[in-house]
Formats: C-alpha cells, sequence, structure tokens
C-alpha cells in the first residue's frame, strides 16, 4: 500500500533555509519518493494575473467573508498545481507538505498502511496536521492512531489527498474561489469526504519560520460583523454535514 503514495513538498524557490530545512525533516522520516514544488509567490503576481486567477465573486466563499490576499491566492495556485501534476501520474495517493511542517513521531510502516487502507472514498481528504473539530467515533485504529471524520478544520501543511478530491477541488477552485484549506466547502460544494488522524502526525513550524501567508488588512467593525455572519453561516454547514455523514 505504501507504493500508493506520491509525495509533494511546496516550496517558495527563494527560501531556501526552509527547502534545506524540510528536506532534512524528509530524509529523518527515510522518504525517498518526494519532488520538490515550486510554490506560487502571490505577492509577485501582477495585478492582472490576480484578476485573472480568481473568481469575480470569490468573497462568498471564503472564511470570514473576507477578500483574499495575495499570498493567499498564492497558495491556492500552489496547490492546485500540485494536484494538477498529481491526477496525471500512476499514484493513487498524494501526501502534500508544506516547507514549515515537521513530524511530530515517526512515520512508520503501521500509520502509512492505516492510512492508505481507510481511503475508502471516491473523493476524500485526510489530515495529517492538528484538527479543529472531529467526531468521537473512529473509523479505523492502529499503532496508537485512529481515523476520524472531520467537520471543521485548517491549515495545509501536511495532508493525503486522492484523484477524484484533486479533480473535484480543481473544479470548483480554479480559478481560484477560497483559501487552500476551506475544507467544509471542499465537503459542501466538492463532495469531498475531509478525515483526518488523531492524534495528529505534524505540526507547523511557528518559532523558526514565520507564515508567509497574510490576511488582507480589514476594518475592525466590519470584520467582527462578517465573522458573526460566517458563524451562523458555518453552524448551519456543520449541522447539513452532520446530517450527510449519518445518512451515508
Amino acid at each position: 500500500m505504501i507504493e500508493e503514495f506520491k509525495i509533494y513538498v511546496v516550496n517558495l524557490k527563494k527560501d531556501k533555509a526552509r527547502r534545506k530545512k524540510i528536506i532534512k525533516e524528509i530524509k529523518k522520516q527515510n522518504i525517498k519518493n518526494y519532488e520538490i514544488i515550486d510554490a506560487v509567490a502571490g505577492n509577485e503576481l501582477t495585478e492582472y494575473e490576480l484578476d485573472t486567477l480568481t473568481f469575480k465573486n470569490k468573497n462568498n466563499f471564503n472564511p470570514w467573508n473576507s477578500k483574499m490576499s495575495p499570498s493567499q491566492i498564492g497558495c491556492a495556485l500552489s496547490h492546485i498545481k500540485i494536484y494538477k501534476k498529481f491526477i496525471n501520474t500512476e499514484f493513487e495517493l498524494a501526501f502534500i507538505l508544506e516547507d514549515d511542517a515537521f513530524f511530530l513521531a515517526d512515520f512508520g510502516i503501521k500509520s502509512k498502511n492505516l492510512i492508505a487502507n481507510n481511503f475508502k472514498y471516491k473523493k476524500q481528504i485526510m489530515l495529517l496536521s492538528e484538527l479543529k473539530e472531529f467526531y468521537p467515533k473512529a473509523i479505523d485504529a492502529e499503532d496508537g492512531y485512529e481515523i476520524v471524520n472531520v467537520s471543521n478544520a485548517f491549515f495545509t501543511h501536511g495532508y493525503i489527498i486522492n484523484k477524484e478530491a484533486a479533480k473535484a477541488i480543481i473544479s470548483f477552485n480554479f480559478p481560484v474561489k477560497t483559501v487552500a484549506d476551506n475544507f467544509v466547502f471542499f465537503n459542501i460544494y466538492c463532495g469531498v469526504k475531509i478525515t483526518g488522524l488523531n492524534p495528529f502526525l505534524l505540526k507547523q513550524d511557528t518559532i523558526n519560520f514565520k507564515t508567509s501567508i497574510f490576511w488582507v488588512k480589514r476594518d475592525k467593525k466590519v470584520f467582527l460583523f462578517k465573522r458573526t455572519i460566517y458563524k451562523v453561516k458555518n453552524k448551519i454547514l456543520k449541522k447539513f454535514i452532520s446530517f450527510k455523514s449519518h445518512n451515508n
């Protein structure tokens, strides 16, 4: 089952320190089948490129109903770039790893097989980073890990995706409508099942590296109002997800 994985590492070409660090991290895990993907630098895109590569009504799909920053657009484009590459390979699963991630434990044979054996849905993502909210009943468990259904999560520094999910997100999110980690929306609009590994295997290195993803500066009152609307909308979406999960 391990041969089904293809590992893609997202890295801005200019960030040589990050590239060196993540390669060291990968080698510690004895991972050989990996490929470095040059990320899209959103803040280097022209206004014309930003306009043509994004969906005109993108604010409607974004968390907090906020406008995406160039770096968020670049991040989304980077993941889409990987999906487009991955769907044309012989591999069944792609392991997406961002360059500021590090492993909290060994990515051993048992955990690899547990993950590969639990890709049972036509369109599925399995998150290996911290989960915000998930259902307590495990789908499967082995070697101290369990696979769970996720109702909410953020961040894209470590996850596994299958081809049908990649195709669905390309179709939905190119041109870019929303951020790369809008998993709730990918579930609702693309039918992608979001699962996760608990406890999580990967964490973001926020001590040695600052994030390269920035939000657009916003008026505080407007932001608070939009956040309230988003929370109400998200509660409705989560109830819908829960209903779908119990009826599948």
